[in-house]
C-alpha cells in the first residue's frame, strides 16, 4: 500500500513539473513584457524600432548615435543617419593606436574627416577617412588607426564629419573620450616635402614626421604601417606628401640579421613609373626602415616579381 502511495505521488509531482516547464517553455516563448529574458523569441520580435527596443529593455550601447541591440537586430536612436560611430563610445577610455570603426551610408562624392582634439582645442590628429569603394546609396563599414601625439590632459574630443561632392557638411558625430597613460616611443615615416623641396629636384630625399607607437609594437612594422597611412591633414598642411600608391599592403616583413626583407602587394609595380618616382619611392621605404640603428640593408620586394626588376624606371 505504501509503495502504491509512492507510485502515485511519483506520478503527480512528474507531471507536475512536466506542467511547469511546458509552462516556462510557452512563458519563455511567447513573453513579450519588457521583464522577460531577453532570448524570448517573442520579446525579440517585438522590438521593431529603437523605441521599443529601448523600452524592453534591451541593451542600449553609448556608440553614436546610441544603438540597442535585441538578438542579432541593431536598432539605433536615429534611423536616418549617413554617418555611425561604434568605436570608441562615449566616454571611453582609449589609448594608442585609436582605433576608429563605423559605417557610412556613401552617396556621390562622399568623403569624411576625423580630428582628434584635446579639451583645450589642441589638434592632436586630422585625417581623411579612407572609405572603401561602394555604389552610391550602399552602407559601408570603415576602420582606420590613428597615431597621435602625447596629450598634456586626460580627455579630449573625436569628431568625424561626412562632406558631400561640393565640400559641404552632411553630417558630424562627436565623442568624448578619455586618455589612458599609454607607455610610448617616437618613430619616424618619411615623406616628400614641396616646401623644402619645391621644384622636386631631389627625388631620392624624403623628410621625416614624427609619429607615436606603444613600445609593445613591432618597431619595424610600426613604422611602415605609419609611412602607409600617410601623411595627415595636419602634415599636408606643412607640404609633406607620399609617392607611394593607395591602397599598397605589406605581405610580409623579415629580418635576419639587420638584413630587412620588405614584400609588398603587387600595387607597388602598378602604375609605377618615371625614375624621380621610383627613387621617391624607394627613399621613403629605405630611410623609414633604416631610421633604426640595427637595419644594416633593406631589400624591397613585390610578391611573384623577381627582385631585380622592382622599382625599375
Amino acid at each position: 500500500m505504501i509503495a502504491s502511495h509512492r507510485t502515485v505521488i511519483g506520478i503527480l509531482l512528474a507531471s507536475l513539473l512536466l506542467l511547469l516547464l511546458a509552462g516556462g517553455s510557452g512563458l519563455l516563448f511567447f513573453c513579450t513584457s519588457a521583464w522577460c529574458p531577453d532570448i524570448a523569441p517573442s520579446k525579440r520580435t517585438a522590438a521593431i524600432d529603437f523605441t521599443s527596443c529601448q523600452q524592453l529593455r534591451f541593451a542600449v550601447e553609448q556608440t553614436s548615435p546610441p544603438r540597442c541591440i535585441a538578438g542579432s537586430a541593431i536598432y539605433y536612436a536615429s534611423s536616418g543617419s549617413s554617418l555611425r560611430i561604434v568605436e570608441p563610445r562615449a566616454d571611453q577610455e582609449v589609448s594608442l593606436p585609436l582605433i576608429v570603426q563605423g559605417d557610412v551610408r556613401i552617396g556621390s562624392g562622399t568623403t569624411a574627416r576625423l580630428a582628434l582634439m584635446d579639451h583645450d582645442g589642441f589638434a592632436l590628429a586630422e585625417e581623411v577617412l579612407a572609405l572603401p569603394k561602394a555604389l552610391s546609396g550602399q552602407i559601408v563599414p570603415f576602420s582606420q588607426s590613428v597615431s597621435f601625439p602625447r596629450p598634456l590632459g586626460t580627455g579630449g574630443i573625436l569628431s568625424v564629419s561626412l562632406f558631400t561632392q561640393k565640400g559641404k557638411l552632411q553630417e558630424q558625430a562627436e565623442i568624448l573620450v578619455r586618455f589612458l597613460p599609454t607607455a610610448s616611443v617616437e618613430i619616424k615615416a618619411f615623406f616628400g616635402n614641396t616646401e623644402r623641396d619645391p621644384r622636386a629636384e631631389y627625388c631620392d630625399v624624403s623628410y621625416p614626421v614624427a609619429r607615436r607607437v606603444p613600445v609593445s609594437d613591432d618597431l619595424l612594422a610600426a613604422s611602415l604601417r605609419e609611412l602607409l597611412s600617410g601623411p595627415g591633414i595636419l602634415e599636408q598642411r606643412q607640404r609633406f606628401f607620399t609617392s607611394l600608391p593607395d591602397g599598397l599592403v605589406v605581405r610580409s616583413l623579415h629580418d635576419d640579421d639587420g638584413h630587412v626583407t620588405v614584400t609588398f602587394d603587387r600595387a607597388l609595380a602598378e602604375g609605377v613609373a618615371g625614375s624621380c618616382r621610383v627613387m621617391a619611392i624607394r627613399s621613403q621605404i629605405e630611410r623609414t626602415l633604416k631610421q633604426f640603428p640595427f637595419v644594416k640593408e633593406v631589400t624591397i620586394s613585390v610578391e611573384g616579381i623577381p627582385d631585380e626588376e622592382v622599382l625599375q624606371p
